[in-house]
């Protein structure tokens, strides 16, 4: 038998590789943390949902118009690589209240000069710990007081341009962040609230990560953020509204985290505390300053089981609330895979007037498809 020519045994070997690069090629990890699809499907973005459904009981449903069970939110990921230097991520949320909203759509820029990186749309603002991770991939059942009453019960999201930068020459990992978007209509009493176009809402963030061990690292980070908090004097009056009032929204954050990498399946710890101050300008000058904060555990202490608790306190920005109220809330959850959990959960509040509200949960997510992981 006639052995094969060097140019034979090139095109079999050229043939093999298209058919594997067609056929048998593996998803590569996208930018955002989810993977992309393989071989003909590369121009197809990863798509993923999120289900949230949620029972409750207790003196919640003692209220008029709320329910004991509920989908509480049905979010759709949409996310791809536009070309080697940039890529896109759409959220859609779907909910009884909101019916169908855009959560977050951008564009990120990855390679930009002197090591920066720019995102474009609307996202969720760089604030803190909390606000950046979509509700129904929070440990709670709730918002912490601080985050609801500052920040509203959607948290900071508009519309606008952020831009990140690494520190360079540092032995340990920083990050500054900055970013200028609209000042959102966070709806009741909150942090801002929106006047005119051009009353625009800055925020900055400086964020540093240490590894303490090989089971140990901790982040900590401060938040500034400079918004619109309505008009400064009503437009009919004389002369006419010479603008929009400020506030400002400072923060800190502490993040410790632990998971033994030889028995990193079975056993972990995270431990968080934030906490927040706000100022705002009123016409006959600035008024008390207010201010709140969290801080929980979740420890896990099996393969499939966790057990948590959160203790939070916040200033009322609304003068017709009571000033200051507390809260805990524990919960006992359990993971059959990554991809869905369900956790039990009690709730205790206590307002400045001495009122308590005690309400039961039963929080379960559940996820298709290969949905980014959040900032860590």
């Amino acid at each position: 038998m006639r052995a094969p020519t060097r140019a034979a045994v090139a095109v079999g070997a050229l043939l093999l590789w298209g058919a594997a690069a067609a056929t048998g090629a593996q998803a590569q990890p996208s930018a955002s943390g989810g993977s992309l699809p393989s071989g003909t499907n590369l121009l197809n973005p990863a798509i993923s949902a999120i289900g949230w459904f949620q029972a409750q009981g207790g003196d919640v449903l003692d209220q008029v118009g709320t329910s004991a069970f509920a989908l509480r939110e049905a979010e759709i990921g949409l996310q791809a690589n536009v070309d080697p230097y940039s890529r896109a991520d759409f959220f859609l949320s779907v909910s009884p209240e909101e019916g169908i909203d855009l959560e977050e759509g951008t564009v990120t820029f990855l390679a930009l000069p002197a090591g920066l990186t720019a995102k474009l749309g609307k996202f969720r603002g760089n604030f803190g710990k909390f606000n950046r991770t979509h509700p129904p991939e929070t440990p709670f059942a709730d918002r912490p007081l601080v985050a609801e009453r500052f920040l509203g019960e959607e948290g900071l999201s508009a519309e606008g341009v952020s831009a990140s930068w690494l520190l360079p020459g540092l032995p340990f990992y920083a990050n500054f962040d900055a970013e200028i978007t609209n000042t959102p209509d966070l709806e009741g009493a909150t942090a801002f609230a929106p006047h005119r176009g051009k009353d625009l809402l800055y925020l900055a963030r400086l964020s540093a990560y240490f590894d303490l061990s090989e089971a140990t690292n901790v982040t900590i980070g401060s938040s500034y953020a400079n918004g619109a908090n309505g008009a400064a004097a009503d437009s009919l009056s004389l002369p006419p509204d010479p603008g929009a009032l400020r506030a400002s929204l400072i923060g800190a954050d502490l993040t410790v985290r632990w998971k033994n990498p030889r028995r990193a399946i079975y056993r972990s710890l995270i431990a968080q505390l934030e906490w927040m101050q706000r100022r705002a300008d009123l016409t006959a000058g600035p008024e008390i300053t207010r201010s709140g904060g969290y801080a929980w555990v979740d420890l896990q202490f099996a393969r499939r089981w966790h057990v948590g608790g959160r203790y939070d306190w916040s200033d009322a920005l609304d003068p017709t609330e009571p000033e200051r109220a507390t809260g805990g809330l524990g919960f006992l959850t359990f993971v059959p895979s990554e991809f869905a959990s369900l956790s039990g959960q009690l709730r205790r509040q206590t307002l400045g007037n001495g009122d308590t509200d005690t309400v039961f949960y039963l929080k379960t997510t559940f996820n298709i498809g290969p949905h980014g992981q959040h900032p860590f």
